[in-house]
């Protein structure tokens, strides 16, 4: 019984040292679905940019054997436009295995704007992150005052080799953040 209640105290005393981890919480949206015979993808990367495409729906024409396509959105990120962060900060922890965060900041220009699909990519070894707007529904009025924001968005960095990484948001903000050695536990 002694021995039981010393590995309990040294357990708990291990998972108050662990240092936390952030997390966005995942939609139900984030992954594709197939109901009623229709296949919903919410995200179509390009070579241009993550996320070009998003809510693309098929549905199976049995007599064309062949999935036909019904709607999309094209989400092309223009810079200067949509969302424009003022402030990009990158976050590096010092646990193990090491987190990568960007803090972003700025300002809607309405009272209606807000974060649609975040989403985030490795290309070779650059981080490319795409922050989308939500759609608002048509004739919803909108006050036109500022509206400061700050996201917190992890970067996707475990398992990764150690050396120096950019990233870019949205295009425009750019940077660096670097690996001390290998992401793993």
């Amino acid at each position: 019984m002694f021995l039981f209640k010393i590995l309990l105290k040294v357990t708990l005393i291990n998972l108050l040292l662990v240092n936390s981890v952030f997390s966005q919480t995942t939609a139900v949206n984030e992954f594709p679905s197939y109901k009623d015979g229709k296949l919903t993808i919410p995200r179509v990367d390009t070579d241009g940019q993550a996320s070009n495409f998003q809510d693309a729906a098929f549905q199976f024409d049995s007599a064309a054997g062949a999935w036909k396509l019904l709607d999309f959105k094209e989400t092309t990120i223009t810079p200067g436009q949509g969302i424009v962060p003022d402030t990009v900060e990158v976050i590096v922890t010092s646990s193990t295995p090491i987190q990568v965060f960007l803090k972003v900041s700025g300002q809607f220009s309405s009272g209606c704007e807000q974060f649609g699909q975040i989403n985030q990519r490795l290309k070779d070894n650059k981080f490319e992150i795409t922050l989308h707007l939500a759609s608002i529904p048509a004739n919803t009025a909108c006050a036109t005052v500022l509206v400061p924001y700050e996201k917190i968005i992890p970067l996707q960095v475990y398992g990764l080799s150690a050396g120096t990484y950019e990233y870019s948001v949205n295009g425009e903000h750019t940077g660096t953040f670097t690996l001390t050695r290998d992401n793993t536990l």
